[in-house]
């Protein structure tokens, strides 16, 4: 036989995109919004620490995603020029 419980999710983000995946900034948004939350009942100086580190971790997300792009196409390139592809190696570089 089945045993069906029910469990709490917690909050769900959800963002879309048009012509295209998310971008840096968005999926940066998305990862602050799982790793720092902001109580509204803290106080006042807390609220506001907290946001200061929110934005400076998404600052550094930011960064970090911009520069994982970039080696993932440079990985592409390489292993397409390897494969004898020059042609459609240069279209991607030019992403």
């Amino acid at each position: 036989m089945f045993n069906l419980s029910t469990s709490v999710v917690g909050s769900v983000n959800v963002m879309t995109s048009d012509k295209g995946g998310l971008s840096n900034e968005q999926v940066a948004d998305l990862a602050v919004d799982k790793i720092v939350s902001i109580s509204d009942e803290a106080p006042a100086h807390i609220r506001q620490q907290a946001s200061q580190f929110r934005e400076h971790l998404k600052h550094v997300l930011y960064h970090y995603l911009l520069l994982a792009r970039k080696e993932e196409r440079g990985t592409i390139i390489q292993a397409l020029k390897s494969s004898g592809h020059k042609e459609m190696a240069e279209y991607i570089r030019r992403l």
